[in-house]
């Protein structure tokens, strides 16, 4: 009783010192509790309205916990903090007469009420969570949705075993630690500064892979020169980069010959930073050659493999290497003797004192930092693509047909048995209010056999696709005689379009002669059936060509009076797929089914999966960051405590002392999340250059503007949180007596 008394006291006494440690434990139980509570059974009975949540369920029973491993790891950091800020007053304690078992029992104590204090405010946080992520799952259905507070039974008993595992193995862990330390290594390293460490050191294994690295990609350079002689624009993009590849070696053989004459390095250090962000960057914008090169055989498939990979190893190193050269880049701006080198000669031997041994932490966190606001800003985006893709394809209640195949072996010998469905429909109690159906032919024999190497455009007949247009609201098409037209899917751009138009003005069907008909290019919403295998484009022909040509693929579309409800177009999609099927006109597996039910379902469920699994994972690696930063910054405090209680001894008022600790922390802060934000924007841009057009065809400017304009305004918010409360504690540290 007494300990736990004496527990208490400290834990009041000392609460502040905890800051960091709580608001981390906290933050991290909200997450998982709010996230978790997806899966619980009691979720669904807390909807206003059945909603099938089984494909996001799933995946987020797996996903949550897996990225809370992550937590282990962060509170193992923190706790780290924790202790070595303790020892002095461990061995304070020790030398007035205090057993050292008693003092580690004490703070096991102290840390088990801090963290079932934290759990239980992070279950409330994760309460208010859970409400304000059910809003966003039901509305993204359609419903309307008001806040209750609920506490899952299943959720909260999981959550607390979890994190009451990760504070007692941690408390376990301390017990053991305190019990070992002698009273003079508890003063010690207290105490314990950091020591100069040279350039060779900090980032020598790393100049040694990415040498490693440059050294393969100058080898694949020189071998895919030889191989586009013939193509100027794509040899001089391919010299250019052996250029950046072959600065890179000759910066890296200076570097380690300055180690050896115990040189410093940082000119040659520059140098790598510079040309392994140059060679970096120029993998990445040349993948489009590097994947046109290998489509066309002209190169083996490691060229499309192998340079994302060292992209990203040449950019993380360049960033580390940044970070260890800093502060040479420091000494070039801030030049002695000069008024300004001396009014900032405190800070900048704060700053050169932890350089050495923070480096690969700020190079770290700065990549962490960018992965976290790339999760935040482009998986939105991804998942809205998603769901507005599912939605375009499934335009029509029901769609049934076959995938288009160039293989002779997989094409259909007859039809969709197309009375059967409307029938099945039917006695379901649905209506059929419209129909479409028909089939894709070849326009030419040689056409059948080319396989995926050469997917050549399929024909449809004017009248079949005049049925799709009707079903979709639109004015039947008309083409004069003796002329076709082109269906093309929504992806397909205006230069892909003009191009065409340019290089086909006339095709030959059974002797026949057709020409383009004048703004005969059509791109309207008819669902999947005439755009499957990555189709893009379909001829549209006069109905008097048509007979003679070989079937390609056979489809069927149709809306009903009334949605289906998901339990019978799970019945739908398992009975007529097995039926038509068992017909034997086409290979089972070309065969495909789809429901709006289903799909709008599906899409939804995609779209929150992606949505909530990015947000968390990087809400997660965004709190790992923060706290990483600022326990550097608080353990810099204890060190550096000694040098502030000297310069206000040597007279430097304390408002300027409050001046120097913000500046040092506008750096720290600062710099990675400049260097965080800028990377993450430039590797957005880069996502959305490379797929563009698959996600500009779904997804307005305006939503992606508007999906960039949250997301930074939380990483902004989450920043000065954690900016303020490290504030705080920092100068609370230093004018500790």
């Amino acid at each position: 009783m007494m300990y736990a008394k004496l527990a208490l006291r400290n834990v009041r006494r000392t609460a502040r010192d905890y800051l960091i440690y709580v608001v981390t434990l906290v933050l991290s139980v909200g997450m998982f509790y709010g996230f978790f509570s997806l899966v619980s059974p009691y979720y669904n009975a807390t909807l206003p309205v059945p909603i099938h949540l089984d494909v996001l369920k799933k995946m987020m029973r797996i996903a949550v916990p897996l990225v809370g491993l992550l937590v282990v790891f962060l509170m193992s950091y923190v706790n780290s903090y924790m202790l070595r800020r303790k020892q002095k007053e461990f061995a304070i304690e020790t030398i007035i007469g205090m057993e050292q078992k008693t003092v580690a029992f004490l703070f096991f104590l102290e840390t088990s009420v801090m963290g079932a204090t934290a759990i239980l405010l992070g279950v409330l946080l994760g309460m208010l969570l859970s409400q304000i992520i059910s809003v966003i799952v039901v509305q993204s259905f359609g419903e309307n949705y008001h806040l209750h507070l609920f506490l899952f039974p299943d959720t909260f008993l999981g959550t607390v075993i979890f994190f009451g595992a990760i504070v007692l193995l941690l408390g376990i862990k301390n017990l053991f630690a305190v019990r070992k330390l002698k009273i003079i290594q508890m003063l010690q390293n207290s105490q314990k500064g950091v020591e100069n460490i040279p350039l060779t050191r900090q980032v020598g294994k790393w100049v040694v892979i990415c040498t490693a690295v440059s050294t393969v990609i100058l080898g694949m350079m020189a071998a895919l020169s030889c191989l586009v002689l013939h193509y100027p624009a794509a040899l001089f993009r391919v010299l250019f980069l052996t250029f950046l590849a072959a600065g890179f070696l000759v910066s890296a053989v200076f570097f380690f010959l300055a180690g050896r004459k115990k040189r410093d390095g940082s000119g040659p250090l520059m140098a790598l930073t510079i040309f392994g962000a140059a060679e970096g960057i120029a993998l990445l914008v040349l993948s489009p050659l590097f994947d046109s090169l290998v489509r066309q055989r002209i190169a083996i498939q490691a060229y499309l493999t192998m340079p994302p990979v060292f992209a990203l190893l040449l950019l993380v190193f360049s960033l580390i290497a940044f970070f260890s050269n800093l502060t040479w880049w420091l000494s070039k701006m801030i030049r002695k003797p000069s008024a300004r080198y001396y009014r900032n000669l405190f800070w900048l031997g704060q700053i050169k004192s932890r350089m050495g041994t923070s480096s690969k932490t700020m190079g770290v966190i700065s990549c962490v930092l960018t992965a976290a606001l790339v999760l935040f800003s482009y998986l939105p985006v991804l998942a809205l693509r998603i769901q507005s893709y599912q939605l375009a394809l499934s335009v029509y209640d029901v769609q049934v047909g076959t995938m288009y195949r160039a293989e002779e072996s997989l094409l259909p010998t007859g039809t969709l048995d197309y009375d059967a469905i409307t029938e099945y429909l039917e006695q379901g109690g649905y209506s059929v209010t419209g129909k479409a159906q028909g089939e894709l032919y070849f326009l030419a024999n040689e056409d059948i056999g080319s396989g995926q190497k050469k997917i050549p455009f399929l024909a449809v007949s004017l009248s079949d696709y005049n049925e799709l247009r009707v079903l979709s609201d639109l004015e039947p098409a008309v083409l004069p005689n003796d002329t076709f037209g082109v269906s093309w899917n929504r992806e397909a751009t205006e230069t892909e379009m003009q191009e065409m138009d340019q290089n086909i003005r006339q095709i030959q069907v059974n002797d026949i002669v057709l020409h383009k008909a004048q703004d005969a290019d059509f791109q309207d919403s008819i669902g999947i059936n005439l755009f499957t295998s990555r189709t893009k484009a379909v001829y549209v022909l006069p109905d008097t060509v048509i007979s003679d040509l070989r079937i390609a693929t056979t489809f069927y579309s149709a809306n009903t009076d009334k949605p289906l409800t998901y339990e019978f177009a799970k019945q739908f999609e398992e009975n007529m797929g097995t039926y038509q099927r068992e017909l034997g006109n086409f290979p089972p597996e070309s065969a495909f089914i789809r429901l709006n039910t289903l799909q709008s379902n599906e899409g939804i469920s995609n779209m929150l999966l992606l949505s909530l699994i990015g947000t968390y994972a990087a809400l997660v690696l965004l709190v790992s960051s923060f706290t990483m930063l600022s326990v550097q910054q608080l353990t810099d405090a204890i060190e550096q405590k000694h040098r502030f209680d000297i310069i206000r001894k040597l007279g430097v008022e304390r408002k300027e002392c409050q001046k120097t600790a913000r500046r040092q922390m506008y750096f720290w802060f600062g710099l990675p999340v400049l260097m965080a934000i800028v990377g993450s924007i430039g590797v957005f841009f880069y996502l959305l250059w490379s797929n563009y057009n698959e996600i500009i065809a779904y997804v307005l400017p305006s939503q992606i503007g508007i999906i960039l304009t949250l997301s930074y305004i939380s990483f902004i918010i989450v920043f000065g949180c954690y900016f303020v409360s490290t504030y705080y504690l920092f100068q609370r540290n230093i004018e500790k007596h």
